[in-house]
Formats: C-alpha cells, structure tokens, sequence
C-alpha cells in the first residue's frame, strides 16, 4: 500500500505535514508495508528527510509524472486547513484514490463519506487519525470508494461548474432590487 501525498512549494506550518507524518505512522502500525510517498518540495523537505528516511520523497512533480505518482498510490491523506478550494482533492478522487480530508473546500463539496471518500471536522486531529485507522481496516471497501470517486469527479465539468455558478448569481440577484441587481452582476462579471 502506497499512501500518496501532494504538496505545493512554498509549504507552510498550516499545511499541516506533521499531521501527514503521524497519520502515516499510525496507519503503517496497522500494515507494516505501507509506504508514504511525498510528491512536491519546500523547505521543511530536509528535515522531513534526515527524521524520516523511510518516506519516499518525489520532489516536484508535473503533467504525466505527477499523474504516475497519482495512480501508482491507493490513498491521498490530506490534512491541510489551509486551502480556498483544494485541486489536489479532486486530482486524487480522478486517479480513483481513497481520499481522506476535512470536511471544507473541495473536500467539503465532493466527498461523501463512506461513498467516495472520507471527511472529518476540520481541525479535529484525533478524529483524522482515527479515520485513516479505519480507512485502512475497511480495504475491502477501496475498491467501491475508489470507482466511486473517480466517477465524482469525471462528473466535474466547466459546464456544470458554469451553470451552478450561474444559478448563484440568479438565486442572489432574487433578494435585490433593480440597482442592486445591476451592480452585483457589473462585480462578478468584471
């Protein structure tokens, strides 16, 4: 079992690595074979190297390698509290990885947990590495969460995206008057 982990340079403390890191270690007390795999670079890297040197540690990945590393994993921990939306969220769910992640941004928009996925209440640490523990004792439901998060997010199209933020401007542009309603769509088409 490979645990993949994508990460964008520069990182920063909220990104939440150490919470990668001790999901990991939990998650390989239970299968000694697991293997954690970080794609992406930054400046906590060395030090995650010297402490860890068991870890798999891709550096920067793009286009068709990156991809490989996606396929090549059978689940994508995703800890951060960081994020505005989390394209790496539906990245992961488009390899046909088991995502696990807080319930926010994409994660919060995609995932359904115990169909294509798994969320927890963001920031709960406890709650995260428990399900991760979990996760990796239900292995025998990979295989239906996996097909299941792939075809989520095959089903994420500009059209779609397009149309429901145009259902939001609509469903806003209701509640105001006709002075409102002009400026508000002048702001969001500017």
């Amino acid at each position: 079992m490979q645990a993949g982990v994508r990460r964008r340079a520069p990182r920063s403390a909220e990104k939440n690595l150490g919470l990668v890191v001790e999901t990991f270690l939990s998650m390989q007390r239970i299968e000694p074979r697991a293997r954690c795999v970080l794609v992406g670079d930054g400046p906590e890297r060395p030090a995650l190297e010297k402490k860890f040197p068991q870890f798999c540690f891709a550096g920067m990945r793009r286009g068709r390698e990156l991809a490989e590393y996606y396929a090549s994993a059978d689940v994508f921990v995703f800890p951060s509290t960081t994020e505005t939306f989390g394209n790496v969220v539906t990245e992961a769910m488009a390899s046909g990885l088991v995502v696990l992640a807080f319930d926010y941004a994409a994660a919060r928009q995609h995932i359904r947990t115990g169909v294509n996925g798994a969320t927890v209440p963001l920031g709960d640490a406890h709650v995260f590495l428990a399900a991760a523990e979990d996760l990796l004792k239900r292995r025998g439901s990979w295989p239906a969460l996996r097909a299941t998060a792939r075809a989520t997010a095959m089903d994420i199209t500009w059209d779609k995206i397009v149309a429901r933020f145009e259902h939001e401007l609509l469903r806003a542009q209701a509640g105001k008057s006709a002075d409102d309603r002009t400026v508000a769509l002048t702001v969001a088409g500017g």
